[in-house]
C-alpha cells in the first residue's frame, strides 16, 4: 500500500504529524495510534499503527488499514440488504437481530484469558470459518499488544470443523504474532486439524501440546 521511503515520516498525513511525535517515541515501549497515512496512488487512509520499541534506537511497527477492518462487515451487510429487498420490516429487523447474535456469538468465541505474567490462555470454540475468525482477530492482536504475556496458548479442545478459508485467517493471526514476538502454543489439536495447521507453511515454529493440562503445567501457569 505505501512506498518504501528512507523516512516513515514521509508517508505520515501533516495532520498526523503532532501525534506521532507525542506518542511514537522511545519512553512508551508500546503504543497504539491511529493516523492518516499516504498510499502510493497518494491517497490518505486512516490507519491504527501499533508500535513496540526494542531500544531507543530500533522500534517495529504494524498498520492495519481502517477500511480494510470493516471489509467483511461491508460484504456481509451488502448480502443482506440484496436478500431483504423484497421483504417486509418485520423480516427485516428479525434478521438484524439474529446477524447482532451471530456477531456477539462470535466475539465469544475466542476470550483472552490472563494466567500468569507470561503465559495467557485464548480457547477457541465452534468451527473455524472466515467470518468468525475475521471478527475475533482484531480482538486478538491488540489483547496481545496490551497484554505482556509472551506466549500463548491457543485451545483447539473445543474447535469443530476448519473451514479453509477460515485457516487461512487463522495464518494472518498467527503470522501477525509471531512478529509480535509471541510464543503460540497450539493445545488439544485432533489429528486431521493437525495435519491443516501443518499446511500453513508459517516460517516460524509452532509448539503442540496434547492437553491443556500439560500446557498449564509446562508454561507455568
Amino acid at each position: 500500500m505505501f512506498h518504501l521511503t528512507p523516512s516513515l515520516w514521509e508517508i505520515i498525513e501533516e495532520g498526523s504529524h503532532t501525534k506521532v511525535k507525542e506518542w511514537v517515541i522511545p519512553s512508551q515501549p508500546k503504543s497504539k495510534v491511529e493516523i492518516n497515512m499516504i498510499t502510493a496512488s497518494k491517497q490518505v487512509v486512516l490507519v491504527d499503527l501499533y508500535v513496540k520499541w526494542n531500544n531507543d534506537l530500533q522500534a517495529e511497527i504494524m498498520i492495519f488499514p481502517k477500511e480494510g477492518q470493516n471489509q467483511h462487515v461491508t460484504k456481509m451487510l451488502d448480502r443482506l440488504q440484496t436478500r431483504l429487498n423484497e421483504t417486509n420490516f418485520e423480516l427485516l429487523e428479525e434478521k438484524e437481530k439474529l446477524e447482532d447474535a451471530i456477531q456477539q456469538n462470535n466475539k465469544l468465541s475466542a476470550p483472552f484469558i490472563q494466567l500468569t505474567d507470561e503465559t495467557s490462555l485464548i480457547p477457541l470454540f465452534g468451527d473455524i470459518s472466515e467470518e468468525k475468525l475475521l471478527t475475533i482477530k482484531d480482538q486478538i492482536l491488540l489483547n496481545a499488544h496490551t497484554h505482556e504475556s509472551d506466549c500463548l496458548l491457543f485451545d483447539f479442545t473445543a474447535v469443530g470443523e476448519m473451514h479453509q478459508e477460515g485457516v487461512y485467517v487463522l495464518k494472518d493471526i498467527f503470522t501477525s504474532l509471531l512478529y509480535m514476538g509471541k510464543e503460540i502454543v497450539i493445545v488439544g489439536v485432533k489429528p486431521i486439524q493437525a495435519q491443516r495447521l501443518h499446511h500453513l507453511k508459517i516460517r516460524f515454529n509452532l509448539s503442540f501440546v496434547t492437553s491443556l493440562q500439560e500446557a498449564l503445567n509446562r508454561f507455568g501457569a
